[in-house]
């Protein structure tokens, strides 16, 4: 039953997590409240070791090694780089303050509107919890409780925390889901597609490494379908900016971009599409250097043509106007697909706006109720990342 909690993604991108008064029994002092609707300091501790967990397991190595810690405690006493003056201990908790305010605003709306979770989901959430206690306490509760503890939390809480993760999905789903009260209108996937998408097209020269070819010049492919590369010697590379100088004063020069890529171009994988939409979400957009590209068009006006280098490309980039409804085009559908983590699976361009939309919607209503939103700032700032044990399990 249990997902990806988005609490933990939020090392990524902002989502949110809600509870009730009614339904936050013995979850300690309250920190926030909207209309009734409260989080606790239970839930912020919780939280906050959850993203603690998921924050040391993608990024704990890496930063030891970049500021020579002997371990992750000490970077939260480190200072930011920008000059705020504040920890990073400081910075990243804070984030969950913010988030947890808007976790507050999303369920209040869910009280609002009279929801209720289905009776399934509740008993398959029942059913996870009494897999856990089997699990990892031998089914006693008291064990269980006791492990728990180190969170914050009891049996009964991470009950209620995980009836947040269905709430918050089910709101979503009502109000923007394929059969939501408002749902995902072709205004909102114009809008975002021109604030998101850069479009462009390129011609392309390997340094460093190239792909493997078989006796046919195709790609060798490995055991799980990618592209095997080999190593370029210094002199191949050398002889590789020549081509894409060559290639790039020749379209300075007047030659048309279509006939410098049929001449010069290496990447014959790209030959499929006539132009490359990016966003840095999409599927397409989630390597390095396509993320290093992306930027760089961010910067460039339409019409105009730079050269980029990569870790193993030379790029000539035209950067080309968006085309309107791009993402309706069949032949555009590489471009408008989005990995979701929770599923390892793909969704399309109107499933992945779902939660874009419904974020801005619950901003734009916090923003609404924020004369009645009441926070203890005391009690919420002691609660730090610094302080609160890494939860890799919950």
């Amino acid at each position: 039953m249990k997902k990806i909690v988005r609490i933990a993604a939020l090392l990524l991108a902002a989502v949110m997590m809600t509870l009730s008064l009614a339904s936050c029994g013995g979850m300690g002092n309250t920190v926030m409240e909207l209309g009734g609707t409260v989080i606790t300091e239970n839930m912020i501790e919780f939280w906050l070791s959850r993203y603690k967990a998921q924050f040391v397991y993608y990024y704990g190595d890496p930063i030891c090694q970049q500021y020579d810690l002997d371990n992750i405690e000490q970077f939260w006493h480190i200072k930011d780089e920008s000059g705020s003056g504040k920890t990073y201990d400081e910075i990243m908790s804070e984030f969950i303050y913010e988030n947890a305010e808007t976790y507050l605003c999303a369920l209040y709306l869910f009280d609002q509107y009279g929801l209720a979770l289905p009776t399934e989901t509740v008993t398959e959430i029942d059913e996870y919890i009494d897999e856990l206690c089997e699990k990892n306490a031998s089914g006693s509760k008291s064990e269980f409780n006791a492990i728990l503890e180190s969170y914050g939390i009891n049996r009964k809480q991470l009950r209620e925390l995980y009836l947040i993760d269905a709430k918050v999905d089910y709101l979503q789903e009502y109000l923007f889901g394929a059969n939501g009260t408002l749902g995902v209108t072709k205004v909102d996937k114009e809008e975002y597609y021109q604030a998101n998408y850069v479009r462009m097209r390129q011609i392309c020269f390997f340094i460093n490494e190239r792909p493997e070819l078989d006796s046919n010049g195709d790609p060798v492919l490995d055991s799980k379908g990618n592209v095997k590369y080999v190593d370029m010697t210094a002199s191949e590379t050398q002889d590789a900016r020549a081509r894409a100088s060559e290639a790039l004063k020749k379209i300075q020069m007047g030659t048309e971009f279509p006939s410098v890529h049929n001449e010069f171009d290496e990447n014959k994988q790209d030959n499929q599409y006539s132009s490359i939409y990016i966003s840095r979400d999409s599927a397409m957009g989630s390597d390095p250097a396509l993320e290093k590209i992306y930027t760089e068009l961010q910067d460039m006006k339409v019409g105009e043509i730079r050269l980029i280098e990569t870790e193993n490309n030379l790029h000539i980039v035209e950067k080309l106007e968006l085309v309107e409804g791009a993402y309706d085009d069949s032949a555009n559908i590489d471009f408008f697909s989005f990995y979701d983590p929770e599923t390892d699976a793909l969704m399309t361009f109107e499933g992945y706006l779902v939660e874009p939309l419904f974020l801005e919607y619950i901003a734009e209503s916090l923003e609404k109720f924020s004369a009645d939103v009441k926070i203890d700032t005391d009690a919420l700032n002691k609660k730090k990342l610094s302080n609160v044990k890494a939860n890799y399990s919950y």
